[in-house]
C-alpha cells in the first residue's frame, strides 16, 4: 500500500516539473519573438526630418531696401505718366496752347455778379444781375443761367451789393506853391459801408507835356485800429468818417508843374 502511494507522488512530481519546464520555455521563446519582430521592423522606418533652427534675433532690413515690393507699382505709374504725356502732346498740336488760369480760362467762365435781389409773389427770392429790363419784365443772369421774369410777378427789386469801403476826396485839395516846394492839404471821406485800413493819398505832379515830374504819398491820421495779426495803426477810416491830410513835395527850379492828379489807396483787413 505504501509503495502504491509513493509511486503516485513521484509521478505527480515528475508531471509538474515537465509542465514548469514547458511554461518557462514558452515564456523565454515569446520575448525572443518580440525582439526579432522589432529588429525586423526597424528596417522599414524612415529617417526623422532635420531640426529647424529658430533664430532668436529678428532679421533687419538693410538701409534702402523697401518693406514692400514696389517694382509693379512704379511700372504702372510710369506707363500712366507716358500716356498722359501723349495726351498733352496731342492736345498741344491739335488745339494749341493750354489757356492760362489767370486770363484766358477765367474769361471763358463767366460768373455773374449777384448784385440784385428779386422777390416774387410766391415768396421765391432770385439773386443775380439784371442784364435787360423793359415794361413787360426783366432778364436776369444767375449762377444757373438766364431767367426771364414777368413784371407782374415781381414784388420788389433790391440792389444787393456786398459791404465794401470806398474813400473819395471831399473837395479839391488846396495847394500852397513855394519856389522850392508845394504844400497840398485836403480832406477825404469813406462813403462805403465797411472800414478802410491803411488809407493813403497819392499825388502826381505833371508837366505841360504830360510828363510825370514827381510822385509822393502820405498816410492819413485816422482811427487807431488793432488787427488780428497784432499790428496796430492809426490809418483806418470808419464808414462815414472823414480825415484831413497834408503832403509837402520838394521841387527844383527846373520843375514846371502844370497840373496834379490824385489817387486814394486803401486795404481791408480784420
Amino acid at each position: 500500500m505504501n509503495k502504491y502511494y509513493l509511486t503516485i507522488v513521484l509521478t505527480c512530481q515528475i508531471i509538474s516539473q515537465e509542465n514548469d519546464s514547458q511554461v518557462s520555455d514558452s515564456l523565454l521563446s515569446e520575448p525572443n519573438k518580440q525582439i526579432q519582430s522589432l529588429a525586423d521592423s526597424s528596417k522599414d522606418q524612415r529617417p526623422l526630418p532635420d531640426i529647424r533652427n529658430i533664430n532668436k534675433k529678428a532679421d533687419k532690413l538693410e538701409l534702402g531696401d523697401p518693406f514692400f515690393e514696389l517694382k509693379t507699382s512704379i511700372n504702372t505709374l510710369t506707363k500712366q505718366m507716358d500716356s498722359l504725356k501723349q495726351v498733352i502732346s496731342v492736345y498741344e498740336k491739335g488745339k494749341g496752347a493750354m489757356p492760362t488760369i489767370d486770363e484766358e480760362l477765367l474769361n471763358l467762365i463767366k460768373i455773374p455778379q449777384l448784385r440784385h435781389r428779386i422777390e416774387l409773389q410766391n415768396g421765391t427770392i432770385v439773386n443775380g444781375e439784371i442784364i435787360n429790363e423793359d415794361e413787360l419784365g426783366i432778364i436776369i443772369q444767375t449762377s444757373i443761367g438766364q431767367l426771364s421774369i414777368e413784371r407782374d410777378r415781381i414784388v420788389e427789386i433790391i440792389e444787393d451789393i456786398s459791404p465794401t469801403a470806398k474813400v473819395e476826396l471831399v473837395n479839391e485839395p488846396f495847394i500852397n506853391a513855394y519856389p522850392d516846394k508845394e504844400e497840398i492839404t485836403g480832406s477825404i471821406k469813406n462813403i462805403g459801408s465797411k472800414r478802410a485800413d491803411f488809407v493813403r493819398v497819392i499825388v502826381n505832379l505833371w508837366s505841360p507835356t504830360t510828363e510825370l515830374i514827381h510822385q509822393d504819398s502820405v498816410f492819413i491820421s485816422g482811427e487807431n485800429q488793432k488787427y488780428y495779426t497784432g499790428i496796430q495803426s492809426d490809418t483806418a477810416l470808419d464808414p462815414g468818417a472823414t480825415s484831413k491830410f497834408r503832403l509837402v513835395i520838394p521841387l527844383s527850379e527846373e520843375d514846371d508843374i502844370s497840373y496834379r492828379t490824385y489817387q486814394i489807396r486803401w486795404e481791408v483787413y480784420k
